[in-house]
């Protein structure tokens, strides 16, 4: 879904956009409600809020209107109203999106550290339907932040874990669980903090008891009906492949593992429905399968399942607009499909620069001309921030996918201070031709 503003080019900065979309904002407005609902007050006051929800709820009867051209007008308008009602109503400005953000206008509440998207509220509200999204997120802003106790994760889950017989003892994220038959079954909080720290505090128990419950679901199916690990014939449907870390640690079992590029390695797991385990080499060994065959046969299973969705994740008119693409279709093996991008249409003349900064999430830039140096800035902002931010987290780094090779673009350094982008010396020679292409274009 596109938000860009309509007059805005490959070289306008982010002040330029947000001034663009602040010049158009109330007479999109304005234009909109006269056309769809010439009875609201639209007076951007906090008690509109409620009837303005009412108007996005008719005018938009689902995720999938969202999409449509024709509700562009519609949802741009939603999206101004919602945000400059909150602006006034609690201070600060406007300001064009980072990160997973890039491409969107979004708020900048005085107080509030992290920006505010109002697409993501407006489609939350689409999607609940309750008519209460706005004021409740009004509710919660003014509130303000809830300081949570450093140890709240852990109080949530501990209960959950003795109620289902088990005691534990806690180091670090690590919880290492005995009883029921079980000893020394550790458990990562990693993923589960990940997924919990952007959620309001009364939402924690309800997310940490979802989370835990598949957990110990297949704690308790393995004890009692055991997969037999040493009949690869019964293992042999169950493995698939995905991405991990390089660094990430083995916990003292080393793991089949091959590293693809510099910070991504590709692993063998076995899917268990609910969980998975990945195969160690002391396990390989059982098999007597050798390595490059277990990984060939992993992917197969893998692609067997079905390729991906492709969509945009920016649109626009213009041909010389940059493009980024998605994977969709996989939340536990879409990183997987990096392997095989030349089976998607996502390929350039000079291949495809991607990243995978967490399992489920691949975006892609084709490369086929100059845009190539903004596009591959762009996706290293929004690896950088869904990499530090979401449960599976794989690569921080920008990748280039040619002919079947995968190749490190760029390296990132984020912090709170500074962003910096580290291109390889292979993609450098890369970017030179793209550019001596764009000259000879011109």
């Amino acid at each position: 879904m596109n938000f860009w503003i309509d007059d805005s080019t490959d070289t306008d900065t982010d002040d330029e956009r947000v001034g663009a979309w602040q010049r158009q904002l109330e007479s999109s407005v304005a234009e909109v409600f006269a056309t769809y609902s010439a009875g609201f007050p639209g007076d951007y006051s906090l008690e509109s809020l409620a009837a303005f929800e009412e108007f996005v709820l008719a005018a938009l009867a689902d995720l999938a209107s969202m999409e449509q051209q024709g509700a562009l007008p519609v949802v741009k308008a939603a999206v101004g109203y919602l945000g400059e009602t909150l602006l006034r109503a609690g201070g600060g400005e406007w300001v064009w999106g980072q990160g997973e953000l890039a491409g969107m206008p979004c708020v900048a509440l005085d107080g509030e550290s992290a920006q505010l998207a109002p697409l993501e509220y407006v489609t939350k509200a689409v999607r609940i339907r309750d008519g209460s999204q706005f004021t409740r997120l009004w509710a919660r802003i003014e509130a303000g932040p809830v300081e949570q106790p450093a140890d709240l994760l852990v109080t949530l889950v501990v209960p959950i874990v003795q109620h289902h017989g088990y005691s534990c003892t806690i180091e670090g994220d690590e919880v290492t669980l005995s009883g029921n038959g079980v000893s020394d079954w550790v458990l990562s909080l990693s993923n589960l903090r990940r997924k919990v720290a952007g959620e309001p505090g009364d939402e924690w128990p309800a997310l940490v008891a979802d989370h835990l419950s598949t957990f110990f679901a297949e704690l308790e199916l393995s004890a009692s009906a055991p997969l037999d690990m040493d009949d690869f014939e019964r293992i042999r449907p169950l493995l698939r492949t995905r991405m991990y870390p390089e660094d990430m640690e083995d916990n003292g079992f080393p793991i089949v593992s091959r590293t693809l590029a510099p910070g991504l390695a590709q692993r063998v797991v076995i899917d268990q429905v609910n969980t998975m385990i990945t195969v160690s080499r002391e396990r390989l060994s059982h098999w007597g399968i050798p390595e490059p065959d277990l990984f060939a046969l992993a992917e197969a299973n893998t692609r067997g399942d079905g390729l991906l969705t492709v969509a945009e994740i920016f649109e626009e008119d213009d041909e010389d607009f940059e493009r980024i693409l998605g994977l969709y279709g996989s939340s536990d093996y879409a990183s997987a499909h990096v392997r095989w991008l030349g089976e998607y249409s996502v390929g350039g003349q000079w291949g495809s620069a991607f990243v995978v900064p967490c399992e489920g999430t691949v975006y892609i830039h084709p490369l086929d001309g100059a845009d190539a140096f903004i596009s591959v800035g762009t996706l290293a902002r929004m690896a950088a921030t869904v990499y530090a931010d979401r449960p599976s987290p794989v690569s921080s780094s920008v990748y280039w996918f040619y002919d079947g090779i995968i190749e490190l673009t760029a390296a990132v350094n984020h912090t709170d201070d500074e962003f910096q982008l580290y291109v390889s010396a292979e993609f450098q020679k890369v970017m030179e031709e793209i550019a001596d292409y764009a000259d000879g274009a011109s």
